[in-house]
């Protein structure tokens, strides 16, 4: 019995370290200027040819991102699975990374 307990506690231990979602060393602004900047712009206020084309773009209007109204549960699903033209990078980026960026771009509403 007392083996069940130890490989019980062992697997929880286990589970536990795999908890935390997975980064890459890059700093996010890297991220940002590889996977993002290319449509949004290094400031968030999106490309000026993609600006008439798609509105959303620019980041520093956008209600998902302003305190208090925008969730970033959403800004997340939108960099994972891609929305509208925008495509996701679920399977480029990791888990981590993919928050790392949503949190980064929340920022862009303050400025």
């Amino acid at each position: 019995m007392r083996f069940g307990g130890a490989l019980l506690a062992a697997m929880l231990v286990a589970a536990a370290a795999g908890c935390g979602a997975e980064t890459s060393s890059a700093p996010v602004e890297a991220l940002w200027s590889e996977h993002c900047a290319g449509c949004h712009g290094a400031d968030g206020s999106g490309v000026p040819a993609r600006r008439g084309l798609e509105p959303r773009i620019d980041l520093r209007h956008s209600e998902m991102l302003r305190p208090g109204v925008g969730s970033p549960g959403l800004v997340f699903q939108r960099i994972a699975y891609g929305y509208s033209t925008m495509p996701g990078f679920a399977h480029k980026l990791s888990r981590g990374d993919i928050q790392r960026l949503a949190k980064f771009t929340a920022g862009f509403a303050a400025r």
